[in-house]
């Protein structure tokens, strides 16, 4: 028994001795060169918060329980886990990451080591795409690259903004391309952005000219997710949902300060004795509202008790068209692979409402990417995207009360009720109750909620993308690759307005249907051959291949009315029984065919050159359909140089060098070609016969001028990459011209000609010239990690030459104009220089003029007569400040500790100038839109110290600098905090992975612009759709 005990006794102690902690102590070093590596967090992956990190000499020590696992990590470095089981010393010795300058990046038609690029190119990670919740790439690409220009044109849902690479090279198309794992588009709307596995942008033409024609305006190359070879099945699931609010809201009188700032200001001597004696329910019904059907009768406490009381009545039209809006996104992905085969399939669903009423925007996305490798050299696979989409848009940019939601909200009264109440009756009996009401000051609006109410439209977008390839490997080495791109989009637009009356202009006297479809097919066939191999020192890689590509469009619709049962189910043109249109429908096809090559070859992996060279054939130049686009690029990796060799701390300094040449034909398709009109009545029907009646007859509208051919763009540059302390920093500097040449433009012929409209030729010049920093500071102290990454851009633009081209004039009033000599699309107008203090001042200036025909007077404002002749001409006017911003710049800021992250993106521009025409409204006389406080002190007869010129004169709305604003803001474009739930805690439901987060957008905006926000479509705001500031809640989760 005895013997029993003690064995038992030994057992139990053996266990505890077995699990006892362990003391555990090492030396982390460098893999590479043996140097002690300081501040490397040592980690128990059992227990993350248990860490130490070593010291100055790669020391460490820690206490753990046996069987547990001691994990290493260190920025630049690959990661190691060791599991402890008796050991008490444990040195490691980390290797350099591969992806922090060996990654491989897309260049084109290839791949490449980040390290060898010769170009400009970069490569925007999918974790910072997933930091910006957007409806698409282009929204996500927001301050993440210099050089890249991000315009959000507008807050609408889904909407696309405006992407510049380097500045503003011509008039026709300055968007870049994407290529979409091979694919090549101009719009990614179909793509779902969590899909995206990584980003690369091809800013120079070294990199870009392998494109061609497609090249010039730069690229933008995406590769989405894909399987790897023998992956477990992998499940993820990325969604949010949160709340969008309108972030400003303009300052605009109230009923009572529009009402006394209006008769001031417009009334006669009698009305405004009128308003002042009997005060403002009379005066609007007298003054406003008369007999009209369209009121209701006005509140009088003795002849009316049961009327309306306007004077009651304050509505904020703004609150009332803007709204808190939900924002939500679901993907699901199912990646995996065995030896030969890998997948990725995923599905996500995007819904945006829009933070003005009447306004949506959901998308429906399914993606499959799987390859398979039939035998030792031949690889078969696809990639495949389906989208659905549908939309409702609310006018944007737009001064029309007629159409756009913004801007009547703007034209009604504020003593406007979006709806009459209850017991609303007019004169002449008839219940109004409930209804849509009608504006009583400005009478050419359409009340906002009629709208909304009675359009009923639906436009959908289905949109079918992908490719189908073959990869034959007959030699180690050589590589050809066959594929087919497609394509495929279908474009449904129906618009149905019910029947219905709310004012002598806010009506529809029948109902109204109109429905049309637009097909898109575009296919690109590409064979492309490579060879790549390495003989001793020398590594080299050459490709030559052949695309053809061919795009092909058709459109189809009608219109009509008087639909006799106007149920939704009977929304169609066989329906209609007034007013059928005839069908008028439209074709178009262009084609392309191209031969490229590029060699690349390194010497002892320093001396390295690119050589591209590709010829397009284009459909478009029936003369010269051939443009010929070659490029090189050089680099020196200074770093790997013997002298280097003593600078420990370096990893990578290369200098690059390269020259380039692109193309562009993103002109009409007939542009060069001689067409005959023949779709009348206007030009081609004549007067024949003995009843002189109408013939249907053609006619040469436009005669085409001769010789026509590529646009070319050039463009040199010479780069800087470098890195230090094993990827803790790492940046770059670029620095470039860029010169587009031929540049097709409109050109006037002589009278005599007989052109309609002008034709085309190849005359203008242009130079964008700049620099372009990027930084990143990554480093870990213990449990803490940070990383510090910025950008900044400065672009120079200038149209050097017209040669004969015409000048271009746009916007309100010409006020943007493309011209020698300046940037394009710069701001031409008066410059505003007070206003006259008398009538003898404004002849005293304006020497021009006598006292019968001079426009301007006392109260007027003063523009300055730039060429002295003492009028105020079109000779006055003068460049005013471009529309194109020269500084663009982007800061991110991240840190984590344990299992707590917070993400910081900041994004500004700076030096471009906004043309403020919706102050221009808000400034006015009251007539035609309410008024801004500023109004109250608007110069009158009976205020001649006004600080406002007087609003009842024309003159006084001349475009001009009063309206120009700055157009610079910074903002606080994204906050994320998110935590990472513990592996052991969610791996009892099975879960890989589990990450929730909070994200804020748009919460900080500093901007001198006094508009709705400083992101304008076109740099004249008529009443843009603002962007949103949003809060959402999500999770990244893995099975």
């Amino acid at each position: 028994m005895k013997k029993q005990i003690l064995f038992f006794c030994f057992l139990i102690l053996a266990a505890v001795a077995y699990a006892q902690d362990l003391k555990v102590t090492g030396v982390v070093t460098s893999a590479e060169d043996g140097y002690p590596l300081p501040g490397v967090p040592v980690q128990v992956k059992e227990n993350p918060s248990a860490s130490v990190a070593t010291d100055i000499d790669g020391n460490y020590t820690i206490t753990v329980s046996r069987g547990q696992t001691l994990v290493f990590s260190y920025v630049g470095c690959e990661s190691q886990s060791h599991k402890i089981q008796s050991s008490t010393t444990l040195n490691v010795a980390l290797k350099s990451e591969a992806n922090v300058l060996q990654e491989v990046v897309a260049i084109g038609y290839g791949t490449m080591k980040k390290s060898d690029l010769t170009g400009s190119v970069t490569t925007v990670a999918a974790d910072k795409l997933k930091k910006t919740p957007a409806a698409n790439l282009a929204n996500a690409l927001q301050g993440q690259a210099a050089g890249v220009t991000v315009n959000s044109n507008s807050g609408q849902p889904g909407a696309a903004p405006e992407v510049r690479i380097r500045g503003v090279g011509t008039v026709n198309g300055a968007s870049p391309i994407y290529v979409v794992d091979g694919i090549i588009v101009d719009d990614i709307s179909f793509l779902s952005p969590n899909d995206i596995q990584s980003t690369e942008i091809l800013k120079d033409a070294s990199a870009t000219a392998i494109y061609g024609s497609r090249g010039a305006n730069g690229v933008i190359i995406v590769t989405t997710k894909g399987g790897k070879v023998n992956q477990k099945t992998t499940v993820t699931l990325d969604a949010y949902a949160g709340i969008q609010q309108r972030w400003r809201k303009l300052d605009v009188m109230n009923a009572q300060e529009f009402a006394d700032a209006l008769v001031a200001i417009n009334g006669s001597a009698s009305e405004k004795k009128y308003y002042e004696t009997y005060g403002f329910n009379k005066w609007l019904s007298t003054f406003r509202l008369g007999s009209s059907k369209y009121y209701p009768t006005v509140y009088d406490p003795e002849t009316n008790p049961t009327g309306l009381d306007y004077s009651a009545i304050d509505t904020d039209w703004q609150d009332e068209v803007f709204q808190d809006a939900l924002i939500q996104n679901y993907h699901l992905s199912i990646d995996g692979g065995s030896e030969k085969t890998t997948y990725s399939l995923s599905t996500s669903w995007y819904s945006q409402e829009g933070t003005i009423i009447g306004s949506n925007y959901e998308r429906l996305t399914v993606r499959l990417n799987t390859s398979h490798k039939v035998n030792n050299w031949l690889k078969v696979g696809e990639n495949v995207s389906f989208m659905s989409s549908t939309s409702r848009t609310a006018m944007n940019n737009s001064e029309s009360a007629g159409s756009s939601i913004l801007s009547a909200a703007f034209a009604m009264a504020p003593w406007d009720p979006t709806h009459y109440p209850a017991g609303s009756v007019n004169k002449q009996g008839t219940d109004l109750s409930g209804q849509i009401s009608a504006g009583s000051n400005f009478k050419n609006v359409t009340n906002p909620f009629s709208m909304v109410e009675n359009s009923h439209p639906k436009d959908r977008n289905e949109r079918f993308v992908g490719n189908v390839f073959a990869e034959i490997t007959p030699l180690k080495g050589l590589t050809f690759r066959s594929s087919y791109s497609f394509d495929y989009n279908i474009a449904t637009s129906k618009l149905f307005k019910d029947a219905y009356e709310y004012s002598d202009y806010d009506k529809n006297s029948k109902n109204f249907l109109s429905s049309s479809i637009g097909r898109t097919y575009n296919w690109t066939v590409d064979n492309i051959l490579t060879y790549a191999r390495t003989i001793n020192a020398h590594d080299f890689s050459v490709m030559v291949g052949q695309t053809t590509e061919e795009y092909n469009y058709y459109s189809i619709g009608s219109s009509g009315s008087s639909i006799l049962n106007p149920k939704e189910n009977n929304w169609y043109l066989s329906q209609v029984t007034d007013d059928f249109g005839r069908p008028s429908d439209s074709v178009s096809r262009n084609r392309r065919i191209s031969m490229l090559g590029r060699v690349h070859y390194s010497y002892l992996d320093r001396y390295l050159i690119t050589v591209n060279f590709r010829a397009d054939g284009s459909s478009k130049f029936p003369e010269k359909p051939w443009g010929y686009f070659p490029s090189t690029a050089l680099a020196w990796k200074i770093s790997e140089e013997g002298f280097m060799k003593d600078y420990t701390n370096l990893d990578l300094l290369k200098i690059r060098a390269g020259w380039g040449r692109v193309g562009n034909d993103n002109i009409g398709n007939d542009a060069f070609m001689l067409s005959v009109f023949n779709t009348g009545p206007t030009f081609v029907d004549y007067v024949f016969g003995k009843n002189q009646a109408l013939a249907n007859g053609a006619t040469v509208l436009t005669w085409i001028n001769n010789g026509g051919h590529w646009e070319n763009t050039e463009q040199w540059s010479l780069g800087v990459d470098f890195g230090m302390w094993r990827g803790m920093l790492t940046g770059s500097v670029d620095f470039f011209i860029r010169n587009t040449q031929d540049m097709l433009m409109s050109v006037k012929a002589p009278a005599h000609v007989g052109n309609r409209y002008d034709g085309t030729s190849n005359v203008g010049t242009v130079r964008n010239r700049g620099a372009e920093i990027t930084l990143e500071h990554r480093n870990t102290i213990g449990d803490f990690s940070y990383s510090i990454g910025g950008n900044v851009s400065f672009i120079d633009n200038e149209l050097t030459g017209l040669n004969g081209g015409a000048v271009i004039y746009s916007g309100y009033n010409n006020l943007t104009v493309v011209d020698e000599g300046y940037p394009l699309y710069y701001f031409w107008g008066y410059q505003y220089d007070g206003i006259y203090k008398t009538d003898e001042e404004a002849l005293e200036y304006l020497k021009g003029y006598t006292a019968t025909d001079i426009p301007f007077h006392a109260g007027d404002a003063k523009y300055k007569d730039l060429n002295g002749d003492g009028k105020i001409d079109d000779n006055d006017r003068t460049d005013l400040g471009s529309s194109i911003p020269w500084l663009n710049y982007g800061l991110n800021l991240g840190a984590s500790w344990k299992n707590f992250d917070v993400q910081l993106f900041f994004q500004g521009v700076a030096g471009n100038k906004i043309y403020n025409q919706m102050r221009h409204r808000l400034e006015g006389n009251g007539t035609t839109s309410v008024m801004s406080p500023v109004m109250a002190n608007a110069w009158t007869s009976t205020n001649t110290e006004g600080t406002i010129p007087n609003p009842k004169n024309s003159v006084n709305y001349y475009v001009s600098d009063r309206f120009l604003e700055n157009g610079s803001y910074f903002r606080l474009k994204n906050l994320q905090i998110g935590y990472t739930i513990p592996e052991k805690a969610i791996r009892k439901v099975g879960l890989q992975n589990c990450r929730i987060y909070l994200q804020g957008s748009n919460l900080l905006t500093l901007t001198q612009y006094t508009g709705f926000d400083p992101e304008v479509g076109g740099s004249i705001d008529y009443g843009n759709y603002p962007q949103a500031r949003s809060f959402i809640l999500g999770a990244n989760i893995s099975f």
